[in-house]
């Protein structure tokens, strides 16, 4: 299986880039993002981050870097499978905890509001993911509704589109990419661990760097198993 890693922030992928021995091949020609390779059970994967912002120095999060960088390298990998691993906002109401990791059973887009017609459907998105029962076997972890939008803060219409939509995972580059994954018939399996609570009283910026560290470490452990059991399947 031809695999590729597909990671926003930097420091998200750190560990996973040290745990396999992944070394840097290239960088995007125009897009900042970095590209790594390494041999997994003789196999090779792929791992990119969206790299920094080279006029405004931070990760190139958001919707627009990762649909760009993902049709970028789907073109020169051509991957079997896209893992797109990272951290997000969880709810309370739906039973999340900081450190949880959450599998998409389908991904929406949350800011895309388009009240006209078909054109509403289409804002939405609702597009189709990986098919992870199997691994239910072998991982723990949970499973819903993963939602994007270019925001990390979320408003009062916000709310009401989760509650709705019973949604599980708010963040930000999941849908962009399975955008282009569903043009390209490319599967899309999303792992995503809980740094803050989107509906429990924190700040989400503090509540974000307060528990990235321990977030990161639980998506590696949980991505060190998932890509193993991947492998030899």
């Amino acid at each position: 299986m031809k695999m590729l890693i597909l990671y926003a922030m930097n420091d998200e992928a750190k560990e996973t880039i040290k745990e396999f021995s992944f070394e840097k091949v290239e960088e995007g020609e125009f897009l900042p993002y970095e590209l790594f390779r390494s041999q997994v059970c003789g196999q090779t994967i792929n791992l990119a981050t969206l790299g920094q912002d080279k006029k405004f120095g931070v990760d190139s999060v958001g919707t627009v870097p990762a649909a760009l960088t993902a049709f970028d390298l789907i073109n020169k990998i051509r991957p079997d499978l896209i893992i797109n691993p990272g951290t997000a906002g969880g709810f309370k109401s739906r039973g999340g905890k900081i450190g949880d990791i959450y599998l998409p059973t389908k991904v929406l887009f949350h800011h895309r509001d388009i009240p006209m017609g078909k054109f509403e459907a289409y804002g939405l998105g609702n597009y189709e993911v990986f098919n992870h029962q199997k691994l239910k076997k072998s991982l723990e972890f949970k499973t819903g509704v993963f939602s994007t939008s270019d925001s990390l803060t979320s408003n009062e219409k916000d709310q009401i589109f989760f509650e709705e939509n019973e949604v599980v995972i708010k963040e930000m580059e999941a849908a962009s990419i399975c955008y282009v994954c569903e043009m390209a018939k490319i599967p899309y399996l999303g792992v995503k661990s809980v740094t803050d609570i989107v509906d429990g009283g924190r700040v989400t910026s503090e509540e974000f760097l307060e528990n990235l560290e321990t977030a990161s470490k639980n998506l590696q452990v949980f991505l060190k198993k998932l890509i193993n059991i991947l492998l030899k399947n």
